[in-house]
């Protein structure tokens, strides 16, 4: 009679665990192809997202423009009424590297707002900033060390120093606020051009910019016209202005000038440019 081993069961139990232990365990990673798709996956949803990303980023600085601009109508408002209604004038030239800007309202508003960078649109790309206003420190044109100091220029119908009316008679020049008989339609401030003569300036000339065919090509030499969206040298360019009753709003060149006798630039018509459109012009 033969007689087997008698196998406990704790050397039962150890000899099920060596066998756990010693059984190959099999892992499963990604395929090449496997994650070439999750990256082609992350890659379309990234590209998807980009867009919408760089919308609200344009309209988050284009609102911000806004609040600049308000602010600046505030101080010109303050400069007025401590200066028997006398708007501040425009003194920095185009095309040239004199800035004498004492009697510019860049120098004479800064009692009246406390913002270093008021002066600086948060949509103004132009490379003509000093690196101290945070530029790429690129001189004017014509010039080895003069550089741009405001964003904003004014609607020269409304200075002193440059005003068309005031070439024939000083004293016929708009350049207070009782000789302004609509100030919630006429346009006070806006942004000047990035690039060339204009962008050392602090004052646009819109008496040059002639007709309904041609106005927004050469108004877009002297304007940031598409600042804030739009196709560039077209009615249809949008961009921020301020009005002189203080509010500003983002609007289409279109639905703020038309030709010299339809548009919100010359204080004795801009009252008549939405009844002169029927309304349909003046929308944003």
């Amino acid at each position: 009679m033969a007689i087997f081993p008698v196998r406990h069961r704790s050397d039962c139990g150890r000899s099920r665990q060596h066998d756990l232990r010693s059984a190959p365990v099999l892992r499963r990673g990604f395929t090449l192809v496997e994650l070439l798709i999750v990256v082609a996956i992350i890659v379309t949803i990234i590209a998807t997202l980009l867009p919408a990303f760089a919308s609200v980023r344009r309209s988050s600085r284009v609102t911000a423009d806004l609040a600049n601009l308000r602010m600046l109508q505030a101080a010109h408002l303050g400069y007025a009424t401590d200066f028997g209604g006398y708007l501040a004038d425009a003194r920095l030239p185009h095309g040239g590297v004199d800035q004498d800007i004492k009697e510019s309202f860049v120098t004479t508003l800064k009692p009246y707002y406390d913002s270093a960078f008021a002066l600086r649109s948060p949509i103004d790309n132009s490379p003509h900033w000093p690196t101290s206003m945070g530029g790429a420190n690129v001189p004017l044109a014509g010039s080895a060390d003069a550089f741009r100091v405001t964003s904003y220029g004014l609607n020269n119908f409304l200075s002193r120093e440059f005003s068309p009316a005031s070439a024939v008679d000083p004293l016929l020049a708009t350049d207070r606020l009782s000789k302004v008989s609509s100030p919630g339609a006429t346009v006070h401030m806006l942004l000047m051009a990035e690039t060339g003569d204009y962008a050392g300036s602090d004052h646009v000339h819109v008496e040059t910019w002639g007709g309904a065919q041609q106005a927004a090509i050469v108004a877009t030499v002297q304007v940031s016209t598409a600042a804030a969206g739009g196709l560039e040298r077209t009615g249809e360019a949008r961009s921020n202005w301020s009005f002189l009753d203080g509010h500003a709003a983002t609007l289409r060149f279109g639905s703020t000038y038309i030709d010299q006798s339809i548009n919100r630039f010359d204080p004795s018509v801009s009252g008549l440019f939405d009844s002169r459109t029927g309304g349909t012009l003046g929308s944003p």
